[in-house]
């Protein structure tokens, strides 16, 4: 055999390595989808589509997300050049620009683009990118409308670390659930009577100073931060992002937040403030509705029930530099305790008080104290 014979024999071998790979591949992709019927909106990878291209540019693979969105089969496109297939929403001939600057400069290249839907009219988000390979070159056309739908829903709220697993989880958000989770209220004692008497850019100052460093906590916490009432911050624990600790984690939050307040009411009375208002926590555990709630003019990530507005009663009844918590609260915080004695940041007494009575709940409730111990 000589050696163009040899030569030509490797080619044809290494080609049909490539089309078995494929094959492969597309294997693959309808075993995924046999297995999830209804999974071509939910998994990733058919939500991707897949352009391979030979060395020479020429096509020898699209996926089925792609046969979708160009409307052609792949047996049409088959070692047809890249323009066969170069007619996506992204513009006719971008892939080519994309393809032909990858070959130029020898490396990836990844851009993020939009276009509308055609049905919905809404905006889709895409990320291309272009790979060379060791024989020829492979474009990925990733939807991302996914993720930025979650950052923008939750990019207000929660930590970019939480919204990546919010991504992971599959989860959809936008519809309520009910389960058990941890909600904080938490505001500044006398607030309203300190507007009366001062002008309203000192009140603007004063509140976003107190609810920037406020946010931050929570945030660091990997908490949500739900909303703000005036001065009054809510923050969600276990939610959307379920954890076994989450009454630990608002009782640790609330403990760096009557801290900071402290440094803060420092720096009011630096700046000529008399008697800075001090803070009061209420903490409550149970059963909640959570999701993004509202209508289609206005939506918000929230919880609601009973257990949120006794939460909220709680923190009214707060005195200045107090942590007050429901007894289911304190039921589960002393459970986990036992087993993670390590779980607080400071050591802390639980102590019982008085008997309260709060609006819209019939029956006295028992609420404890939270102390921080020097």
């Amino acid at each position: 055999m000589s050696a163009d014979e040899r030569h030509d024999r490797e080619q044809a071998l290494a080609r049909l390595e490539r089309e078995n790979e494929l094959l492969r591949a597309e294997l693959a992709e309808a075993r995924a989808l046999l297995a999830h019927p209804t999974a071509s909106h939910t998994i990733h990878g058919l939500l991707t589509m897949v352009v391979q291209l030979d060395d020479e540019g020429r096509v020898v693979y699209i996926n089925s997300a792609t046969e979708a969105h160009i409307r052609r089969k792949r047996h049409e496109v088959y070692r047809q050049p890249l323009h066969s297939v170069d007619r996506t929403r992204l513009g006719v001939g971008y892939l080519h620009l994309l393809y032909q600057q990858s070959l130029k400069e020898g490396r990836e290249i990844s851009t993020e683009q939009s276009y509308p839907d055609p049905l919905s009219g809404e905006l889709r988000f895409v990320q291309v990118t272009v790979s060379p390979l060791e024989n020829g070159t492979q474009i990925l056309i990733e939807d991302q409308s996914r993720f930025k739908q979650m950052e923008g829903m939750f990019k207000r709220y929660v930590s970019p670390k939480v919204i990546d697993r919010l991504l992971a989880s599959g989860v959809d958000y936008n519809v309520p659930e009910r389960y058990e989770l941890t909600v904080l209220f938490a505001d500044l004692r006398g607030f309203t009577r300190l507007c009366t008497r001062l002008a309203p850019e000192d009140v603007k100052r004063i509140i976003d100073r107190f609810l920037g460093v406020m946010t931050k906590i929570i945030i660091d916490a990997d908490a949500t931060v739900d909303k703000f009432v005036g001065d009054e911050v809510m923050a969600l624990f276990g939610a959307p992002i379920r954890v076994p600790d989450h009454v630990t984690k608002a009782l640790n939050v609330a403990l760096a937040m009557q801290e900071a307040h402290k440094l803060v009411m420092e720096e009011w009375r630096g700046s000529g403030l008399e008697n800075p208002p001090g803070l009061g926590v209420g903490i409550n555990t149970g059963e909640m509705i959570v999701g993004n709630i509202g209508s289609p003019l206005r939506m918000d990530y929230t919880a609601l029930g009973h257990e949120v507005n006794l939460a909220a009663r709680l923190c009214s009844q707060a005195k200045a530099g107090e942590i007050l918590i429901g007894p289911y609260s304190f039921s589960l915080a002393r459970k986990y305790l036992e087993n993670h004695p390590n779980a607080m940041s400071r050591s802390v007494k639980f102590r019982s008080t008085q008997e309260i009575f709060v609006k819209g709940i019939d029956a006295p409730v028992n609420p404890i104290s939270v102390v921080a111990v020097r």
